[in-house]
C-alpha cells in the first residue's frame, strides 16, 4: 500500500508554491551543503588512507573496471530518476512503471556485462580472467532498484533524507568496506567491493524513506506511463551517455596509451579536483534542478536564478582554485603521501579550470529543468569528442599533457553550455560574465595573501602547517575583500542568509528572496 505522499509525489504541502519555492530551495541548498561537506570529509579520509594502502597500479585497475560499469549504469537507468523530477504531474502508475522499467533494465544489463566481461576487460587493461566486472554487474541491479526512490526524494525536495542516504552509503558502505579490505591486503578488489556495498546501502536506504509503489499497473496503463516517463528519460540518457564519454574519455586514453599506473596517478589528480567541484557544483545542481523545474515556464525567474547561482559558484570557487594552485605540492604530500609527486602538476592544471568545471553543472540543471535535453545531448557528445581528442593529443606529453587536454575541453564545454543557456533570456551571457567578474577581487586578494604565506612557510615548516597557514591567510584576505565589496553581493548574501533563517510562524507569509 503506497503512502499518502506518493499519490502525487510532486512536493510537500506549502503555503503557496511561488512564495515557498525560494525558501525550499535555499533550505535544500543548506542540507545539500551539509551532505557534501560530510561526503567531502569522508572522501578525504578515503584518499589519505587508501593512497597509503594501495599502489597507483591498483587504483588504475579499479578505475578501469569502474569506467565500464559507469557506462552500463547510464545505459540501464535511462534517465528515469531525473524524468520523475522534471515531470509536471506524476501519478502512482507512473512511479510503479518507472520502477519496473529501471529494475528490468538493470537486470538485463547486469547479465550482459557478466557474460561479456572476458571480452570487455582486456579493452580497458584488465586481464581476461579478471572477475571485477562480473562483481560490478551487481551494482547495475542495485542502481536500477534505487533510481526511482532517489528521484522521488529529489522531486519532493527532501534533501535531508538524501543527505542521510548518501552519507550512510558512502561512509558505511564504501569507506568502511574498502578500508577494511585494503588493510587485509585485498588490493584493487577492495575498491570494487566498496562500490557494491555502497550501491546496496543506497538502494535499501532510499526505498525505506520513500516506500513508493512497485507493483506494475495493467499493460495499457504501463505503456502510457512509460511513454510519458521515457520520453524525457531517453533523451536525458543520450545526454548522460555523452557526459560519460566526456568524463571517462580521458581515463580510457590514459589506460590505453600510458598504462594502469599512469591512470592511477591521473585519477588521483582528478579526484582532488572533484572534491571542491562536487562540494559546490553538485550541491547547486541537486537543488537547482527540482527548483528550476517548478518555474520552467517563467523565463524571467529562470534567468535570475541562473545568474544568481552562477555568481554564488564563482564567489565560492575562485578562492578555492587559487589555494589549490598554490598548495598543490603540499596537498599531494599530506593527502597522498611521498610516493605520489607525479600528481602535483596535473592537479595544478586542473585547479586553473575549477570554475568552468563547476559552473557548467548549473547550465546542465537549467537544460534538464526546461526539458531541452536533446539540445543538451549533442553538446555533451561534442564535449566527449573534445575530451577524447584533447587527451589523445596531450598523451604525447604524459599525464600532465592529458590534464591540459582535458582542461581545454572543460573550458570549451563551459562556453558551449553558457551560450546554450542564453536561449532563455537575451543578454544572459553578459550578465553571467559580469557576475563572475564581481568575484575577481576576492580571488586576487586570496592570491596576494596565499602566495607569500606559502613561500614564507615552506622552507622551515611541515607540509600540514604550510597548508593550514596558507589557507587561513587566503581565506582571511578573501573575507576582507568580500566585506569591502559586500554591496555587490547583496542578492547572494540574502540567499545565504535565507538558508539560516527560521520558517515563518503560522499565518505570517515568509519573506521572498531574490533570484528564484
Amino acid at each position: 500500500m503506497s503512502p499518502p505522499d506518493t499519490a502525487d509525489p510532486a512536493a510537500p504541502a506549502a503555503p503557496g508554491p511561488d512564495r515557498s519555492l525560494a525558501r525550499s530551495a535555499v533550505r535544500g541548498l543548506s542540507w545539500s551543503m551539509v551532505g557534501a561537506l560530510g561526503q567531502a570529509l569522508l572522501q578525504l579520509v578515503s584518499i589519505v588512507v587508501l593512497s597509503r594502502l594501495l599502489t597507483a597500479e591498483e587504483f588504475g585497475t579499479a578505475v578501469a573496471a569502474t569506467v565500464v560499469m559507469g557506462l552500463a549504469v547510464v545505459l540501464g537507468q535511462l534517465g528515469i530518476g531525473p524524468a520523475l523530477v522534471q515531470s509536471r504531474q506524476l501519478r502512482d502508475e507512473d512511479v510503479a512503471t518507472a520502477f519496473s522499467v529501471a529494475a528490468g533494465l538493470g537486470v538485463l544489463l547486469a547479465a550482459a556485462l557478466f557474460l561479456a566481461a572476458p571480452v570487455i576487460g582486456p579493452l580497458v587493461g584488465l586481464p581476461a580472467d579478471s572477475w571485477f566486472l562480473r562483481l560490478l554487474s551487481v551494482v547495475l541491479v542495485l542502481g536500477g532498484l534505487g533510481s526511482v526512490s532517489l528521484g522521488l526524494l529529489q522531486r519532493q525536495l527532501r534533501f535531508r533524507a538524501l543527505v542521510l542516504v548518501e552519507l550512510g552509503a558512502y561512509g558505511v558502505g564504501y569507506l568502511g568496506t574498502t578500508v577494511a579490505l585494503a588493510s587485509a591486503g585485498a588490493g584493487a578488489a577492495a575498491l570494487v567491493w566498496g562500490q557494491v556495498v555502497q550501491a546496496l546501502v543506497t538502494a535499501v536506504g532510499a526505498y525505506a524513506l520513500v516506500r513508493h509503489p512497485v507493483r506494475p499497473p495493467s499493460w495499457p496503463v504501463a505503456v502510457r506511463s512509460a511513454r510519458r516517463v521515457l520520453g524525457f528519460g531517453s533523451a536525458y540518457s543520450l545526454a548522460q551517455l555523452g557526459n560519460w564519454v566526456g568524463l571517462n574519455g580521458d581515463n580510457l586514453v590514459v589506460t590505453s596509451t600510458l598504462g594502469p599506473a599512469a591512470l592511477g596517478a591521473y585519477s588521483r589528480a582528478y579526484q582532488l579536483l572533484v572534491q571542491p567541484a562536487n562540494l559546490i557544483g553538485t550541491v547547486a545542481d541537486k537543488v537547482l534542478f527540482p527548483a528550476l523545474s517548478r518555474i520552467q515556464d517563467d523565463r524571467d525567474r529562470l534567468a535570475r536564478a541562473y545568474v544568481l547561482a552562477g555568481s554564488l559558484v564563482a564567489l565560492l570557487t575562485l578562492p578555492v582554485s587559487v589555494l589549490l594552485l598554490v598548495l598543490a605540492p603540499e596537498v599531494v604530500a599530506v593527502l597522498l603521501g611521498p610516493g605520489w609527486t607525479s600528481v602535483v602538476l596535473p592537479l595544478q592544471v586542473f585547479a586553473v579550470v575549477l570554475l568552468p568545471r563547476t559552473a557548467y553543472k548549473i547550465s546542465g540543471s537549467l537544460t534538464r529543468a526546461t526539458g531541452a535535453v536533446l539540445g543538451g545531448a549533442w553538446r555533451q557528445w561534442l564535449y566527449a569528442a573534445e575530451v577524447t581528442v584533447g587527451c589523445a593529443v596531450g598523451s604525447a606529453w604524459g599525464v600532465p599533457g592529458v590534464a591540459v587536454g582535458a582542461s581545454v575541453a572543460i573550458v570549451a564545454h563551459f562556453a558551449t553550455m553558457l551560450v546554450f543557456s542564453a536561449r532563455i533570456s537575451p543578454g544572459l551571457v553578459g550578465r553571467v560574465l559580469r557576475s563572475y567578474a564581481r568575484s575577481l577581487p576576492v580571488a586576487v586578494a586570496t592570491a596576494a595573501a596565499a602566495w607569500p604565506a606559502a613561500a614564507l612557510l615552506r622552507p622551515s615548516t611541515p607540509d600540514a602547517v604550510v597548508v593550514l597557514g596558507t589557507v587561513v591567510s587566503g581565506l582571511l584576505a578573501a573575507g576582507a575583500a568580500l566585506l569591502a565589496s559586500r554591496r555587490l553581493f547583496r542578492d547572494e548574501l540574502s540567499v545565504l542568509a535565507a538558508a539560516r533563517s527560521r520558517p515563518a510562524p503560522p499565518g505570517r507569509p515568509p519573506r521572498t528572496r531574490p533570484g528564484v
